[in-house]
């Protein structure tokens, strides 16, 4: 057999020459080869049928999940058939410099090999929908899934289908034969042609996502199997798992009395009563207080364990409480390994996506995932490879939807349509949970709405009245000035605003001639430390605090964690805040003002207001801010709200009547038939389906949890921080430490803060550097203040000791 250095000996004329070498090769049973290690001769690299055949074997094991082994099977055969051509195999020897004097052939060209096999899938099955679903996830599997018909006209599936392409005549000749598939599609079909349509494009992902899944750790395996070893974790089983909750939960009620903890047990053991029925779709319907977060995990591991599911995904709406969602299971396992728990938001994934980004995303293999509304839906609309890896593992999985009412209304119907499908074709139980259930099942009027919902809670309405502990009134507009003088009548009170900017305007107000000059602080001191909040701060600030998401989240903990101290010290405790503590933040406080949203919003502010039903009432104020002017989604639902309350007492508002309620998401939900599928994402995946044109890109760019676009940026917030982001520097592009990437990211997590999109580009080179890789630093430390978190008022501005060397 010819050496490797005897193929590549002399070659030094064109590549012409080359091919004909490679071609003699070729006859002498020559391998092919997938991958390419760096420095190593062509005898160490990894052979093309190892690779197909892995993450064929792979691919299929996870297609098995929603009974599709078989494509996942033919999708690993197919993905890399183009590799079997001649002018990849030359462009791999080139590339590893064995071809270093080749003259008239560009260093940098790359060969398309991932259309072959779309184009044997489509001259296979001919007009057959398995087809173009095989052809749609291969042409994919690098660039991410196309559109059928690019506005470009060069990126689309149906262009790709007519490309000229290497010849892969070389390939052996099983691989290039009509696979064996069964007749009939592994899923349950709709009764109308649109509702196929948007089922088989969802098959499609999720065949997409087994794909890229089995090819990034394939790849690892190859690439960096030191990484692929640090995969093997035995994390404790859904019964073990279950059986250290039972014990939390016991040791946290004993001793516990009174109605709150009374309310509490009950909710805990409907919960576990409901978690032994079948799988299906459930609503769980727990006022703020009722113990909803623990006992719906409650349910999630002990459905897992009945019915043998791999892991329980809890979703919330704010990445602001991911962590403290985190922290709380995480003090529930203090002896399970690391891995138990996954938190997973968009602020570690990059718009930017290189080689090295996608095989760090992470792809929820692990036994409780915590994540957001945000990261969960967007991704199973998601075009990218990265974001769609970890599809496949939410298949069978327990979802706890935290908070469903905060699904935008112009999603609705793709969001509903999603979790239906999940429920009835891919094994999962989905429970919808929330303080104030709006109604999703469908009916004459909601035709979009979900079937089969089943509430775990016998009787939601006796339950409410049971925790009814605050009594709310409406105190009508409000000037800053005139609010800041009621606030300032209380020594323990929360104010909750609809926007960061809001927030800022009060504290400031409220802290004029209490703080001292900014020319006094030295950037030191003005960045927090690590180890907490400090006496002198404490002293600054008189017991007023501040909390928004322009504070990164070790920060916000850090000034929650003092919050509660003083509340429960019965020290003066003055909190002016954002929303996001409305959502699964345990804070009890004596009064609460609440600036005007949506009757659900209410109803979570007042969820921190005489919590633990300590006080005989707790009083939650509602006002009107005059200095500030809603828009868009929180001007609307604050109308509605208001429109509501025109009727109510306002010294005493039944506001949170299950009644009003459910008036108040009639507004908001059902008469707005013209904005369930506003941004027309449903529109990307038209029947007929048997032509199966649908536009993946187009429908990943449509689907947007959030409509206001954004920037994560890691801040060098105290001593930690500092360090994670040098390690990031060192670490961010570099695909032999994949592993320590990963960690150093999940742990970034912590230490970032979300820019508004022109923000963002403002500040881009005198205050945040972008590495290569896509993430972005906060390199002018000014720009952070260790009461208001990160200032895009100070963008360009430097303290003069940060200038000093």
């Amino acid at each position: 057999m010819l050496e490797p250095a005897e193929l590549v000996e002399d070659i030094h004329v064109d590549l012409a020459e080359v091919q004909q070498k490679y071609q003699r090769t070729v006859e002498k049973k020559m391998p092919h080869y997938a991958h390419t290690l760096p420095d190593q001769p062509p005898d160490k690299w990894e052979p093309l049928e190892d690779h197909l055949q892995l993450v064929a074997t792979v691919s299929s094991k996870f297609a098995d999940a929603f009974d599709a082994g078989s494509f996942g099977q033919v999708l690993g055969m197919w993905h890399d058939l183009g590799k079997y051509s001649l002018e990849f195999q030359a462009y791999l020897f080139r590339e590893n410099g064995f071809e270093a004097h080749l003259e008239n052939v560009t260093p940098s060209q790359r060969v398309d090999h991932s259309t072959a096999g779309a184009q044997l899938a489509d001259r296979i099955f001919g007009k057959h929908p398995f087809g173009r679903m095989l052809a749609y996830c291969i042409a994919g599997h690098h660039a991410g899934l196309a559109d059928s018909i690019s506005t470009s006209g060069a990126s689309g599936l149906d262009q790709r289908l007519k490309k000229a392409i290497p010849d892969i005549s070389h390939a052996p000749a099983e691989r290039q034969q009509k696979p064996v598939l069964t007749d009939a599609l592994p899923i349950a079909l709709g009764v109308d042609d649109a509702s196929v349509a948007f089922q088989l494009a969802f098959l499609t992902r999720m065949l997409f996502s087994c794909l890229v899944d089995a090819d990034y750790l394939a790849t690892e395996a190859f690439m960096s199997p030191e990484k692929t070893n640090e995969r093997k974790t035995t994390p404790p089983t859904m019964a073990e798992l279950r059986t250290t909750l039972d014990r939390h939960l016991q040791q946290l009620s004993a001793g516990q009395s009174g109605p709150v903890a009374e309310a509490r047990a009950d909710v805990l053991t409907a919960c576990q009563v409901a978690a032994q029925t079948d799988r299906g779709l459930f609503s769980l319907t727990v006022p703020t207080g009722g113990g909803k977060t623990l006992s719906s995990l409650a349910f999630g591991l002990a459905h897992a364990e009945k019915h043998q599911l791999p892991r329980v995904i809890y979703a919330i709406p704010f990445t602001s409480i991911i962590e403290q969602t985190a922290s709380v299971f995480r003090n529930v396992f203090t002896e399970a390994p690391e891995e138990t728990i996954l938190e997973h938001h968009s602020n570690t994934d990059p718009d930017k996506e290189t080689s090295t980004t996608r095989l760090v995303t992470q792809n929820w293999d692990a036994p409780i995932v915590v994540t957001t509304n945000v990261q969960l839906f967007e991704s199973l609309f998601a075009a990218r490879t990265s974001s769609c890896r970890k599809l496949h593992n939410i298949c069978n999985s327990v979802i706890i939807l935290d908070e469903v009412q905060a699904i935008p209304v112009d999603l609705l119907q793709p969001v509903l349509a999603t979790i239906q499908e999940l429920v009835l074709n891919y094994g999962c139980t989905v429970v919808l949970c929330t303080a104030t259930q709006p109604a999703f099942s469908r009916s004459e009027e909601f035709r979009i709405g979900l079937t089969n919902v089943t509430e775990i809670i016998p009787n939601p309405p006796q339950l409410f009245q049971r925790l009814q502990r605050v009594q709310i009134s409406h105190i009508g507009k409000q000037s800053d000035e005139e609010l800041c003088a009621l606030l300032t009548e209380h020594d323990q009170f929360l104010c909750i605003v609809n926007t960061r900017s809001h927030a800022a305007k009060l504290f400031d107000r409220l802290t004029r001639g209490r703080r001292p000059s900014r020319s006094a602080a030295s950037p030191a001191e003005n960045m927090v430390c690590d180890h907490g909040l400090n006496e002198t701060e404490e002293q600054v600030s008189e017991g007023l605090f501040h909390l928004s998401t322009l504070m990164c989240g070790r920060h916000r903990k850090r000034v929650l964690d003092t919050i509660r101290q003083r509340l429960n010290d019965g020290l003066p405790c003055q909190v002016i805040s954002t929303q996001l503590i409305e959502a699964g933040v345990d804070v009890d406080f004596p009064v609460v003002f609440r600036s005007l949203a949506g009757i659900d919003s209410i109803a979570q502010a007042a969820g921190r207001c005489n919590r633990e039903g300590r006080r005989r009432t707790g009083r939650v104020f509602v006002f009107e801010p005059t200095d500030i002017k809603l828009q868009g989604y929180l001007k609307a639902t604050a109308n509605s709200a208001a429109e509501l309350m025109a009727d109510l007492d306002p010294d005493n508002m039944a506001l949170l009547s299950q009644d009003i309620v459910r008036r108040y998401f009639d507004l908001n939900f059902w008469r707005h038939k013209d904005r369930w599928d506003a941004k027309e994402v449903m529109k990307c995946f038209p029947d007929p389906y048997q032509k199966m044109q649908f536009n993946f890109q187009t429908a990943a760019k449509r689907f947007r949890w959030i409509e206001d676009a954004s920037e994560t940026v890691f801040v060098p917030y105290g001593q930690k921080g500092v360090r994670l982001i040098k390690q990031l520097r060192k670490l961010h592009d570099d695909r032999q430490k994949i592993g320590e990437l990963r960690k150093v990211l999940r742990q970034l997590q912590r230490y970032s803060v979300s820019l508004f999109l022109n923000v963002f580009k403002a500040m881009v080179g005198t205050d945040i550097e972008v590495l290569d890789s896509g993430y972005a630093i906060l390199i002018n430390e000014t720009c952070y203040d260790k009461h208001l978190g990160l200032r895009p008022d100070k963008i360009g501005y430097h303290e003069p000791d940060s200038l000093m060397i």
